[in-house]
Order: structure tokens, then C-alpha cells, then sequence
């Protein structure tokens, strides 16, 4: 194979004496284009801008020397006068406002009337209307029905309870009616009797404060009371405790306390008797020693449930302790004994042997 040739069979392509490296593309010149303008348009512009200033050699503001937004002007209004900060009144006239077109007005009284009447037709409590006569016309009907449609729309959707406000009115009336039925001197002292508190009881019997027409209202309430129950005095103070008849008043001297009567001695001398008598000793008892299983135990002896034959036990074991008490003072007595003849023995055993050593040093002595 030639040199010229490719090694796929294909012939190469002629190289063209100018490199593709060498020719500006479209996209070159597009850049080249406009990078001269921005730059022509910047020294034609760029004689008025300045070069970037240096950096201030002031030092940067710490957060202990910079004040807070708004500060400085709380301040400067602080420091003005009092006339400079008071609130000015200004005083408009409709003139200023703009008055409403009579039309609006109208308008706008029909409606609160409306809204009156049916607050009053609330009240009575024309909502609860079952419905109409047969003697009605339909549009008369028509126009009933949609009116109490809208009433009881109204009450459930309202925030009003009207059934209350009824029972409330009905209270209030009741209570100026019955306040009204005290007498004309009662309403017209009813100012002066209300500045002083006074104390009363009421139909209970409890102590109260209030105003002289609550007193008066209180006492006419018991009064009524006593007499729908039929009883007189006796019904008044029925509820109270009986006062007792021997209270003692001021100092006195309590002399019964030194001369009781004769039932109050009688008593206090068979408390003294009682308190005075030797007690009763109780009835000797003894540990029952077949009542629980004791047999096994160290030292443990049974004795009798008879007092003589428990006795005669107890003086054995006395008299067997006071033998085995001789028996040993005995043995310490006759081991002492011993023990001060060992003693004496060994002492002269002592004083021998050393005769002997003497005897044996001498020799000693003489032999050298």
C-alpha cells in the first residue's frame, strides 16, 4: 500500500493551503463587532466617570457608636416643646364632611324602623305564630308567612336570647309591682331609706346589711310568710335555740364551785371512792407449757399447773442451784490451793538451782 493512500481504501483530502485556524468564523466577528462598540461607547461616555475611589481611612462604626433606626429623630421630638407635641382637636363642620342626599337619610330611617319593629316582634315573640285564620286572603298569607319565615330566621341566627329577655321583663315588672304595693311613703322615702345600711334578718333568720326598703321588704316577706303558715310568735321564733336561764352576767364569784349541792357532792364523794380503792390484784396465771410444743428446747422444764406441786418444783430448782453454786465456790477454792502449792514448789526448785549454779561457779573458780 502507498503512503498517499488511507488504510480504509479511501483517498484523503486534499489539504487547502489556508488553515481553517487561520479564518475568522461568523461567531468571531459577531464578538469582535461588538466588543468594539461597548468599547467606543465607553470612551465616548467614560470622560465624566471618575476611577474608583480609595477607601476612607475613618474608622467603621462599631454597634456601640451607630445609633438605631429612627433613634436620632425620637430625640430631636423629645427635645421640643410640650405646645409642639400636643395633639391638635380639629373641629369639622358637614360642610367639610360632605353632607347625605336626603334620599340616603330616608333610606336609611325606613330601615332602622324596620329593623325596630322586628326587634319588637321578636320580643313579643311573634316567631312562635303557628300560622293564620282561614279567613285571611293568600296574599295576605303569603306576605305573613315570609314576614315570620324571616322572624324565626332571624331568632335562630341571632345572638339574643329573646325567651330570657321575656322572662327577665316579666321578673323586673313583678319586682316593681311588688315594690310599687308598699306604699306611696316607701317610694317616695325610697332615696333617703337607700343612703343609711341598716342590719335586719331575714325570713331565715340570718343577719343581713342592707338598705332601709331591703329591711322593710325582708320584714313584710316574713310577715306574709308567718301568716300563710297560720302560727304567730311562736312560728316567728320556732327556728331559734331556747335561751338558757341561768346566764351569769359581769364578775361573780363561782361560790358553787365550795358549796356544790347536795346531788353534786353525792356524786363527786362516789367518784372519790372509786378513785380511792386499792385495785383489785388479778388472778395469778402461769405459762402453759402443753400448749405449745416446748419439750425440745435447751433448759426447758415443765412445770405443773398445780400451785403446790409448781412450788415444790420451784424450791428443787432452787435447792439444786444453791448445790451446784456450793460445788463450784469449792472447785475455785481447792484450784486456788493448788495453785498457791505450785507456787510454793516452784519457788524452792528456783532457789536450789541457783545454789547449784553457785556452787559449780566456785568450783570453777578453784580448778583454774
Amino acid at each position: 500500500m502507498s503512503h498517499n493512500q488511507s488504510l480504509y481504501g479511501h483517498r484523503p483530502k486534499p489539504k487547502s493551503k489556508t488553515s481553517s485556524s487561520d479564518a475568522p468564523s461568523s461567531s468571531t466577528l459577531a464578538f469582535t463587532t461588538a466588543l468594539t462598540s461597548l468599547i467606543s461607547k465607553d470612551t465616548s461616555t467614560g470622560n465624566n466617570t471618575s476611577a474608583r475611589p480609595r477607601p476612607s481611612k475613618a474608622p467603621k462604626p462599631s454597634i456601640f457608636t451607630q445609633h438605631n433606626k429612627g433613634a436620632q429623630k425620637r430625640a430631636a421630638a423629645d427635645l421640643l416643646p410640650d405646645d409642639h407635641n400636643n395633639a391638635q382637636q380639629t373641629h369639622q363642620r358637614s360642610a367639610d364632611i360632605g353632607a347625605a342626599d336626603p334620599a340616603t337619610l330616608h333610606r336609611s330611617k325606613r330601615r332602622m324602623e324596620e329593623k325596630a319593629a322586628m326587634y319588637d316582634d321578636l320580643k313579643r315573640g311573634m316567631y312562635l305564630a303557628a300560622g293564620s285564620d282561614d279567613d285571611d286572603d293568600d296574599d295576605v298569607v303569603d306576605a305573613k308567612d315570609s314576614y315570620l319565615g324571616r322572624l324565626r330566621r332571624k331568632e335562630k341566627e341571632g345572638l339574643v336570647d329573646f325567651d330570657r329577655k321575656w322572662a327577665d321583663a316579666q321578673k323586673g315588672e313583678s319586682s316593681s309591682s311588688f315594690s310599687s304595693s308598699s306604699g306611696g311613703s316607701e317610694d317616695e322615702d325610697e332615696d333617703g331609706d337607700n343612703a343609711s345600711v341598716v342590719s335586719y334578718e331575714d325570713e331565715l333568720g340570718r343577719s343581713r346589711q342592707g338598705t332601709r326598703t331591703e329591711a322593710a321588704r325582708a320584714q313584710k316577706l316574713k310577715q306574709q310568710q308567718q301568716e300563710a303558715e297560720g302560727g304567730g310568735l311562736e312560728e316567728q321564733v320556732r327556728w331559734k335555740p331556747n335561751r338558757p336561764q341561768n346566764l351569769i352576767y359581769g364578775a361573780t364569784v363561782q361560790s358553787q364551785a365550795f358549796n356544790p349541792e347536795a346531788v353534786v357532792a353525792e356524786q363527786m364523794a362516789s367518784l372519790a371512792k372509786r378513785r380511792d380503792r386499792s385495785a383489785t390484784p388479778p388472778g395469778e396465771t402461769h405459762y402453759d407449757a402443753e400448749a405449745e410444743v416446748r419439750n425440745r428446747g435447751t433448759g426447758f422444764y415443765a412445770f405443773s399447773r398445780d400451785e403446790e406441786e409448781r412450788r415444790r418444783q420451784m424450791q428443787e430448782l432452787l435447792g439444786a442451784r444453791e448445790e451446784t453454786q456450793r460445788e463450784r465456790e469449792g472447785r475455785r477454792e481447792r484450784r486456788v490451793q493448788r495453785e498457791k502449792v505450785k507456787g510454793e514448789r516452784r519457788g524452792k526448785i528456783e532457789e536450789l538451782r541457783s545454789k547449784r549454779r553457785a556452787e559449780m561457779f566456785l568450783a570453777g573458780l578453784e580448778v583454774s
